[in-house]
């Protein structure tokens, strides 16, 4: 090989940073080549349109040799601006109601924070919206209860008690993380924290335990202690 060849291959080598045979299995040993290799690639091409726009003027060849160069990223800028622009993805969005709000069965006034999962849209304008929760700064009744927050969790609703309520005899401490269910009956108790203590089945449920329903008059006991509100 004569010495002309051995310098292509060693300028060829260059590009190349050296690596250990643990180093040819991890992503980063396979990643950064390639992305010089792609590098030296697109600027040969860049040179090539230089090369060929010379019937143009100098600036318009400058100029579509720079945009040739850039189109990687220009593409790039345009896709994540369709992207967050047109809504591709879901947001949270929170604001204050001008009108009141029915959810669940209750009503919520105007003034009262409702907090929105939204997707689609211009920049958030005309997005489909899903309501997820909703706050007031009052007592709001639901049923026989008095609440200041509810959330749609599935099919129950999770809901802040205004006080310590007592819900299908259970009695149930005041705060969020209660789950009730709407029937045609009304609101029955699904889940909740106890404030104080109760009987059940000869035995004495003690404050601070969780109760949840497991049967249509069966319950499980917890000691899981409550989250802080």
């Amino acid at each position: 090989m004569n010495r002309s060849k051995q310098s292509w291959w060693l300028a060829l080598l260059t590009l190349f940073p050296l690596s250990s045979r643990a180093d040819v299995g991890s992503l980063g040993g396979v990643v950064m080549p390639a992305l010089i290799v792609a590098l030296v690639v697109w600027i040969c091409l860049t040179l090539l349109v230089f090369v060929l726009s010379r019937r143009l003027t100098i600036f318009k060849r400058i100029a579509a040799t720079v945009l040739f160069l850039i189109a990687p990223v220009l593409i790039c800028a345009i896709i994540a601006f369709k992207w967050y622009a047109f809504g591709d993805f879901a947001t949270d969005a929170t604001e204050v109601t001008r009108e009141s709000v029915s959810v669940g069965g209750a009503v919520f006034p105007a003034g009262s924070q409702a907090h929105y999962k939204q997707q689609g849209g211009f920049f958030g304008w005309r997005a489909e919206r899903t309501l997820l929760d909703v706050q007031s700064s009052s007592a709001v009744p639901l049923g026989d209860l008095y609440i200041y927050r509810l959330a749609i969790d599935g099919d129950h609703l999770q809901v802040a008690m205004i006080r310590g309520q007592t819900l299908d005899g259970w009695p149930c401490a005041s705060g969020p993380y209660t789950l009730v269910e709407r029937t045609p009956a009304g609101y029955v108790l699904e889940a909740c924290w106890l404030e104080s203590p109760r009987e059940w089945n000869g035995q004495t449920v003690p404050a601070g335990t969780y109760v949840a329903r497991v049967g249509e008059h069966e319950w499980a006991f917890s000691p899981t202690p409550k989250p802080s509100d």
